[in-house]
């Protein structure tokens, strides 16, 4: 269990599955997040978390504050033998978006995947429209590396999709930069 300011963030658990699939069906939250939405039955979401039992790398946690599951952070793509992953995001509690509960997970999540788990490089996409979402991770620290220009079809339109990078050095110099 990992415990920030605002968040904690622990492994998701059999009994937060309901609560979960019922946050994920907030079409306006959840696109963002995923480039798109499409329902998914409740069997099909729990076959998923029991596909994910076996991991031997478990990456997936769940976003708590005030008692409650607001949304998920997780690492995907993850490259040991080169130190780079990617990860996502999602807060799903209206109540929580844009109130500093993302950032502080994030920040989170990067403490864990560079100190801990020793990863040297974390990236991330996000849609080019999605200004909140990029603040926040040039806030943490992400800077923009690349542009895909229309690759992602959102909300009836394309759109470009942006390719962001952190290295652990540069967080390190951030993180010694806060403490001092």
């Amino acid at each position: 269990m990992l415990k920030g300011q605002k968040v904690t963030l622990r492994t998701i658990e059999r009994t937060d599955l309901p609560h979960l699939h019922d946050l994920m069906q907030n079409v306006t939250l959840v696109m963002p997040a995923y480039g798109g939405w499409s329902p998914v039955p409740f069997a099909a979401f729990e076959k998923n978390f029991e596909k994910h039992l076996e991991d031997e790398d478990p990456s997936f946690f769940v976003i708590e504050a005030d008692g409650k599951v607001i949304g998920e952070i997780f690492l995907h793509h993850k490259h040991r033998h080169s130190g780079t992953t990617q990860f996502g995001i999602g807060i799903y509690d209206a109540d929580y978006v844009g109130k500093g509960y993302g950032r502080d997970a994030l920040d989170l999540l990067l403490d864990w995947t560079f100190r801990i788990q020793g990863y040297r490089r974390v990236s991330l996409t996000v849609g080019a429209n999605n200004e909140r979402a990029i603040r926040a991770y040039q806030a943490c620290g992400f800077v923009q590396e690349g542009r895909f220009r229309e690759e992602a079809f959102y909300d009836g339109q394309y759109e470009d999709v942006l390719a962001m990078g952190l290295l652990r050095s540069e967080w390190e110099a951030r993180h010694t930069r806060k403490t001092t």
